[in-house]
């Protein structure tokens, strides 16, 4: 029964991201740690690297929290946009390091540092990536649970860290073969790769707070013609992230419909659109007498 409820827990957004940071201040300690004994500028730049995650962790768990909190006086339709605030932190956050790695790895470069690589630095590497790839299925696993948009972000995080600590991983090994410069080139490759996930995380987070349409306004538009008593359907939008959408549209109906008629076919409009889409937490239906787009003046999109 205890293992049951910590794996409940666990598998939360609260609880997978509580984990997430734990992991990362772990494997940002060991590798700091090791790559000073070791001389490897791969390795503390991977070290680093996890602990501005382990930072990122803790901004996207405080995020985390004041989303979930329910609407008030101040912020009357809730606060799910502090997520996407919390992504674009995460975000500069990445592209900083990934100009300190480059950074680092041109010093290495220019001073013709070598590593000393030992068994313990691959053990280190190893470990890495296997706590890093199981945190990764567990976030996913949340993600495909409840489509919590920074769970995505920090399992997408995570899928880049495996990548980067395999880089490290290769370029220990070169570097005990007698290649020192691959370890640089790790650099290079490591700098990379967090500046793609930074951007990704960037273009995420702007999608939210642009009020990106989530939803192809056509299938909206269709779900609701397809329900009884409904003769048209325009000005379709939709706004959020995967896991919290709002949207509002126009249904016409017949005219002569009464008031409570015409209500009881929006109910089973937005009953069809929740069903069909259950990330969808608001619709707002403005009811008029039946008219084409034509007759109204306006596109599907228009306001």
């Amino acid at each position: 029964m205890i293992l049951q409820g910590i794996t409940k827990r666990l598998m939360t957004p609260t609880g997978i991201m509580t984990f997430s940071l734990s992991t990362n201040i772990f494997l940002a300690l060991a590798k700091i740690t090791w790559s000073h004994r070791i001389h490897s500028v791969s390795m503390l730049a991977d070290g680093y690297h996890a602990l501005l995650d382990s930072v990122s962790g803790i901004l996207c768990l405080a995020a985390l929290l004041v989303a979930q909190k329910p609407p008030d006086k101040d912020h009357p339709y809730g606060h799910i946009r502090f997520e996407a605030l919390a992504q674009l932190g995460v975000s500069a956050l990445l592209l900083f390091t990934g100009y300190e790695v480059l950074s680092r790895t041109y010093d290495q470069f220019h001073n013709q540092i070598t590593p000393n690589v030992t068994s313990g630095s691959y053990v280190i590497m190893l470990l890495a990536m296997a706590v890093q790839t199981i945190t990764m299925s567990l976030e996913k696993v949340v993600y495909k649970k409840t489509g919590n948009a920074l769970v995505h972000s920090d399992a997408l995080h995570f899928q880049s860290d495996i990548l980067s600590s395999f880089t490290v991983l290769a370029g220990l090994v070169a570097s005990g073969l007698g290649y020192p410069v691959i370890d640089e080139i790790a650099g290079l490759a490591i700098a990379i790769l967090i500046g793609h996930a930074g951007w990704e995380l960037m273009r995420e987070g702007t999608k939210i707070l642009s009020d990106h349409s989530p939803l192809d306004p056509q299938e909206i538009i269709e779900i609701a013609l397809s329900t009884p008593g409904v003769k048209s359907c325009y000005q379709t939008r939709s706004r959020g992230s995967l896991s919290h959408i709002t949207m509002d549209m126009t249904v016409g109906v017949d005219g002569s419909l009464t008031v409570s008629q015409a209500h009881g076919i929006a109910h089973l409009v937005e009953s069809r659109i929740r069903e069909k889409h259950p990330a969808v937490v608001e619709v707002i239906i403005h009811i008029e007498p039946n008219q084409t787009e034509e007759e109204h003046h306006v596109t599907p999109y228009s306001h």
